[in-house]
């Protein structure tokens, strides 16, 4: 089982839902991985595509995974037991990525992500288009200019 989990919303650091990790991890870094990344409105959505996303590579200690991942899994509507939801929780390759200049690097490892599944969502959603300069590309980052964030989860 994996240890390491990448998010790229409310669940990073400093965000309306890092409160909600029932563990504190090992280590947070910042890494990037593929895929398209949505403005749902209050929070975002990742999905299968090319584009580079930024995000947070939390490592776990191994003893504290299984806790977390029910937590998460509730927090992001995942019924790990029918494999459906709001999001599914899938393994994804992740890059880490130097956090003084962002260079993109050449370490890569497998991480649990949350990808938004709820395909009305995706139609009606935004494309948070790559815009945070990564060594010599681009990367989608939840929040830009034109996100909404909530302060509160009421507020979603």
């Amino acid at each position: 089982m994996l240890n390491n989990l990448f998010v790229y919303g409310t669940l990073k650091k400093g965000h309306l839902r890092s409160r909600m990790w029932p563990r504190a991890p090992q280590t947070i870094r910042l890494a990037l991985a593929r895929g398209r990344l949505l403005d749902l409105g209050a929070y975002p959505g990742l999905i299968p595509g090319e584009d580079w996303v930024l995000g947070e590579l939390w490592t776990l200690a191994s003893e504290d995974v299984l806790e977390t991942l029910e937590v998460l899994d509730q927090v992001e509507g995942y019924d790990s037991a029918t494999d459906r939801g709001l999001y599914v929780r899938r393994e994804i390759p992740v890059w880490l990525t130097d956090p003084m200049d962002r260079v993109p690097g050449t370490v890569g490892t497998d991480a649990y992500t949350y990808l938004i599944a709820d395909q009305q969502l995706i139609a009606e959603a935004r494309q948070i288009p790559p815009w945070v300069p990564v060594g010599d590309r681009f990367a989608s980052q939840w929040p830009d200019s034109r996100s909404r964030v909530p302060a509160r989860l009421e507020d979603e």
